[in-house]
């Protein structure tokens, strides 16, 4: 993959989208756009066409960043969407971008994108060009780095996705682990099935050109979303039982360090491994990170509950906030079974449960 391809009806938007995307990737990547200006073709579907386009601009492979509203993206492509975009980059295996103003997927409107019979896409919040194109820059390069790893694996530690992605993130000892994430989830199979007992070369092929799109989108939009084996920062602090506050703090971070995980995505946000914050805790024989900060003198409170003043231990996928074990619903079925630590707070269980078919 070395090309980035926009999607972007406004004219001025793409534009600087462009350039800063330019700006970010500078010689690693091509960036290209689909503007629409050429004459629409009778009697093709807009899947046919764009599959057809997108095959010359991008043979071997490129990151679609698309806005999800195309309606005005030119006479070729007037009333396009990116659904149907997202359609054809299923087809072909590309990686893709959806984004939209507001489109921050949180609380109520999170929970319904982790719908069995919703395809799990990368989804960013449009606020200004500028972040929008350093979000993108770094999804293009982990997605990027997962091929590069991928194609230098030896074909038994291709085994399996969850075989590669251990491999791909250097931690071959947590394959299990990460293989639960796996467990129930309908589009990584989707994906791979078709593909997965062809006996042809071509068939091969192509399964191993596709794999390090599904292996990104598996990590991105489940293993780091889902705290279990990686946790972020509400997730880690309430994890460790220090306040989000506290946990803020350089000090307080510096502590857990070892722990930091660096693979693809990383440059979005942070997260750690949880089996090496378990690591770092029993070798300095702490119960737990209130614990370990206390004994090397950091004055830190501990992690509760806000509802209910609790120890809190988890985090609520609806509120984003640490939530105890008796005051969350753990066990649901829309969440990967490694996910452990995430919950849905009682109180928001009981309001959205009926409406959106939790269970």
């Amino acid at each position: 993959m070395d090309r980035v391809i926009v999607f972007e009806d406004q004219r001025s938007r793409r534009d600087e989208l462009v350039r800063q995307l330019k700006r970010r990737l500078k010689a690693n990547a091509v960036i290209e756009v689909i503007d629409g200006s050429e004459e629409q073709k009778q009697h093709r579907t807009y899947e046919a066409e764009l599959t057809e386009l997108l095959q010359q601009k991008a043979p071997e492979g490129a990151l679609l960043v698309c806005d999800k509203d195309l309606s005005n993206l030119g006479t070729q492509f007037r009333g396009l969407s990116g659904t149907t975009v997202g359609t054809v980059a299923d087809m072909l295996g590309f990686p893709l971008c959806l984004y939209a103003r507001g489109e921050r997927q949180e609380g109520e409107e999170l929970l319904k994108s982790l719908a069995p019979w919703e395809k799990k896409r990368i989804v960013l919040d449009y606020s200004t060009e500028k972040t929008l194109a350093t979000e993108c820059a770094c999804i293009f390069r982990a997605f990027s780095e997962i091929e590069k790893a991928y194609l230098h694996l030896k074909d038994e530690n291709r085994a399996t996705p969850a075989a590669a992605l251990a491999r791909i993130l250097g931690q071959p000892g947590i394959e299990d682990r990460i293989a639960l994430y796996g467990s129930g989830e309908q589009g990584l199979l989707e994906e791979i099935m078709p593909f997965r007992k062809g006996e042809a070369d071509n068939t091969k092929k192509e399964l191993i050109k596709r794999m390090p799109r599904i292996l990104g989108n598996w990590l991105y939009t489940s293993i780091l979303r889902f705290p279990g084996i990686l946790v972020s920062k509400v997730p880690a602090a309430s994890y460790l039982n220090i306040d989000q506050e506290d946990f803020e703090e350089p000090n307080v971070q510096g502590l857990f360090r070892k722990a930091k995980y660096k693979g693809p995505f990383s440059d979005l946000r942070d997260w750690w491994w949880r089996h090496e914050l378990d690591a770092l805790l029993e070798r300095n024989a702490s119960e737990d990170g209130l614990a370990l900060a206390k004994a090397n003198k950091i004055r830190v409170r501990p992690c509760k509950d806000p509802q209910t003043r609790e120890r809190a231990g988890y985090y609520c996928m609806v509120t984003g906030e640490p939530v105890s074990d008796n005051n969350s619903k753990s066990g649901i079925s829309w969440f990967p079974a490694g996910s452990d630590l995430a919950r849905i707070r009682l109180d928001k269980f009981t309001e959205l449960a009926p409406w959106i078919g939790l269970y």
